[in-house]
């Protein structure tokens, strides 16, 4: 593993400079039929968990800063025990489309849950930010969306950096 960067500022900046090779990465994975889906996601997680291990995301929250969080609804009771309010405080004072299971998540961006860099409702936290940033589970057909947060997420601008760089040796590794 290289040196780690964890500038925000920097990342956003490397993230667009680097923009094409990400692109071609999602062109290649996307269209060779010989690679393995479940090989290439646990070459990812392999890439992957040194980096989220490296990476303290309540130093940064970026990511709860930047990106809408969509929830499900057994997020809400949840959301309830660790706000302390009701089901229906809940709904009312957070949750955007409420009747709508596909379109729901948090009114606000930035998390109106956030304190500082850290989440007031930590433990209970929805599931989608539980699993923030997600690599595996069908990689490279959710390569597309985990690109868009290279720019703001130190682990997923990392991680792509990586796989990039090894991408042409990974090959022998992740084919049928």
């Amino acid at each position: 593993m290289s040196t780690l960067e964890i500038d925000l500022t920097k990342i956003a900046d490397l993230a667009a400079e680097r923009r094409d090779e990400f692109e071609v990465l999602l062109y290649q994975l996307q269209n060779d039929d010989e690679i393995d889906d479940v090989k290439l996601d646990a070459v990812v997680e392999q890439i992957a968990s040194p980096i989220r291990q490296a990476i303290d995301c309540t130093q940064c929250a970026n990511c709860c800063r930047s990106i809408e969080i969509y929830i499900v609804p057994e997020d809400i009771p949840v959301l309830a025990e660790g706000t302390g309010r009701t089901l229906e405080e809940v709904t009312t004072h957070y949750v955007e489309n409420p009747d709508s299971a596909d379109e729901m998540k948090l009114k606000s961006c930035p998390c109106r849950l956030l304190k500082g860099k850290l989440c007031s409702v930590y433990e209970h936290r929805p599931e989608s930010c539980r699993i923030y940033p997600a690599f595996t589970l069908e990689f490279r057909w959710t390569l597309e969306n985990t690109i868009q947060g290279a720019s703001i997420c130190p682990i997923i601008y990392n991680v792509l950096s990586e796989l990039v760089e090894k991408v042409g040796s990974l090959y022998p590794v992740i084919s049928k």
